[in-house]
């Protein structure tokens, strides 16, 4: 059955897939999300003569913080948490489908592994792929395009795509027809672009699709396996990377901005 404006509050209401209740934090971290955003934006709208990479590998936090907001608070139907049923009544359906037995709350995607994913992959690792940049540009300055990447690979494989495909609104979508076209800027101001995308295809098959099978099948618990696997595929993927090919600052060609 197609996802209704009930079927999000509806999941917050009942039990996440290990059985346990769901918490006040995995009901509500996108409210902290949206106002890191507003924080984040006023601090960027301050600085932004001193655009530079570093004010636009911050970007890609603020970006994705209000991302998150329109996906899991409410959308621009109105539709309070609408981007969870959504996914799990679509890709999710078609990914997971041999992992998601009858009988389970919200699958693929309960409350508890959408906090951590959502959380761990891009609050810790877009940040902390900042931070590296900040105490180590000359091997981290790379990871804040990099995880441009991953919004890119988000906004426009999770949405505007099957937004055209399939003539219709989705959840993350008005955000992302404004973020995709600023990330496909980025990405390539940075001299990097398909070093960028192919992180940001990584960083989900890691954190996702490797996280949310292993979770399933080997029966693990869910906080401490969807943290491991967005670690690795937001912060440590990147944070690699980079490290691996050095790119120095005079690298980036923002032409236009």
């Amino acid at each position: 059955m197609p996802p209704t404006a009930a079927s999000g509050p509806a999941i917050l209401a009942s039990t996440n897939n290990d059985g346990t209740s769901v918490s006040w934090m995995e009901a509500n971290w996108m409210f902290i999300a949206a106002a890191g955003a507003l924080v984040g934006l006023g601090v960027l709208v301050i600085r932004i003569s001193q655009r530079d990479p570093y004010w636009y590998g911050w970007l890609a936090l603020v970006m994705y913080l209000l991302h998150q907001t329109e996906e899991h608070a409410y959308d621009f139907r109105g539709w309070r948490y609408a981007f969870v049923p959504n996914l799990n009544d679509s890709v999710g359906k078609l990914l997971f489908s041999s992992v998601c037995t009858p009988g389970m709350p919200a699958c693929p995607c309960d409350p508890k592994i959408t906090l951590y994913i959502n959380t761990i992959m891009i609050w810790v690792g877009f940040a902390g792929c900042m931070t590296a940049a900040h105490l180590h540009p000359e091997r981290f300055l790379l990871a804040g395009s990099l995880s441009w990447g991953t919004a890119l690979f988000n906004g426009l494989f999770g949405h505007v795509i099957p937004a055209v495909a399939g003539f219709a609104y989705n959840p993350g979508l008005v955000q992302s027809v404004v973020m995709v076209p600023l990330g496909i800027f980025i990405v390539r101001a940075s001299s990097r672009p398909w070093l960028c995308v192919a992180n940001g295809l990584g960083a989900h098959v890691i954190g996702l699709g490797m996280g949310i099978n292993v979770l399933y099948r080997a029966h693990l618990p869910e906080a401490p396996t969807m943290i491991f696997f967005n670690m690795l595929g937001g912060l440590a993927l990147p944070l690699g990377l980079s490290w691996c090919i050095r790119h120095p600052a005079d690298a980036y060609k923002y032409e236009v901005l």
